[in-house]
């Protein structure tokens, strides 16, 4: 509790005296008298977001980038899957879809989680094949996805009967 309560009064303090403060730098900053006159040392060059996603190559760059994410984001959602498959094994399952007969989650269940899975990801593939820009929705979903499991996996190790 003491440590949110420092958080929240450093967040007041920077809200309520920095911005003040970066306003009134950016009053101070010099304006060129003349600036059709002075001659750049450097050439200037403009590499503003908008420029930058103007050129042709950059799209490619932009969109392989996420790709790679997407890809590196698959393993920790099976490994996550993994880790909840092992935490929930022997354990009474909730899920009527993935219960056994006596309501324990075991090989059954896991195949139908992997299955699930693994279809998922095949269809993710597609679609990024497919839709290039669709990769960074679903590297930020499978993170998540990954995230929620392994914390539902955690709770499952925090249960009496293991």
């Amino acid at each position: 509790m003491r440590k949110s309560k420092a958080s929240f009064t450093v967040l007041i303090f920077c809200t309520l005296v920095g911005a003040p403060i970066v306003h009134a730098a950016d009053a101070l900053t010099p304006t060129p008298i003349v600036p059709a006159l002075v001659t750049p040392a450097l050439p200037v060059i403009d590499r503003s977001v908008e420029s930058l996603s103007r050129e042709p190559g950059n799209q490619e760059k932009v969109h392989g980038s996420w790709q790679k994410k997407w890809a590196i984001s698959l393993a920790p959602l099976v490994a996550s899957e993994a880790l909840d498959a092992a935490s929930s094994y022997g354990l009474r399952e909730l899920n009527p879809v993935l219960a056994q007969p006596d309501g324990r989650f075991g090989m059954k269940a896991a195949g139908v989680k992997f299955g699930v899975i693994g279809g998922l990801i095949g269809v993710e593939y597609l679609l990024v094949r497919k839709y290039p820009r669709s990769a960074k929705f679903f590297t930020v979903i499978n993170w998540t996805t990954a995230g929620a499991t392994t914390g539902l996996a955690i709770h499952n190790y925090t249960l009496p009967g293991r």
